[in-house]
């Protein structure tokens, strides 16, 4: 696959996938259980863009209890909805892949990349690195992993 599919798909997935998984309540109910008991992510295939969104809220773990407290309440009063305002069509891309994007909110710091790709049902729904992109046909059409890394702007 080349570099400007796999950019364009990249970006397109940010717009439309990522954007709109962030408004939606379940995906504010999967972080409030990663920040306070377990490691998860949310699938993007609802909004019809296959891949996940994997949170990385270990800088807001470390934090004491009463900002942990802060950054659920923030998230139970929309702080995703208001996040997915950020990504429209003057959304800067960092990469030659289109692979991050980062938008500050409320006092935070989202840092998205995709770091993985996932191959379509007839390949096994198998797990790639970017680096193994030039084997993938341009006619298939990959998810991807988007790793969220949420930190608190100091």
């Amino acid at each position: 696959m080349n570099i400007k599919t796999v950019a364009e798909g990249n970006a397109l997935f940010y717009l439309v996938g990522v954007g709109m998984c962030l408004g939606i309540s379940e995906f504010a109910g999967v972080a409030l259980e990663c920040l306070f008991w377990e490691e998860g992510h949310y699938p993007t295939d609802n909004v019809g863009k296959p891949g996940y969104i994997k949170f990385n809220l270990s800088v807001v773990q470390e934090r004491p209890k009463p900002f942990q407290e802060k950054f659920a309440e923030a998230i139970r009063a929309g702080i995703f909805t208001r996040v997915s305002y950020g990504f429209s069509s003057r959304t800067q891309f960092d990469g030659d892949l289109c692979e991050g994007v980062t938008i500050t909110k409320d006092g935070y710091e989202f840092s998205f990349y995709i770091r993985q790709y996932e191959r379509d049902s007839e390949h096994g729904f198998e797990i790639i690195d970017p680096e193994a992109l030039s084997d993938i046909p341009e006619s298939e059409e990959l998810g991807r992993v988007v790793w969220l890394t949420i930190k608190p702007i100091e």
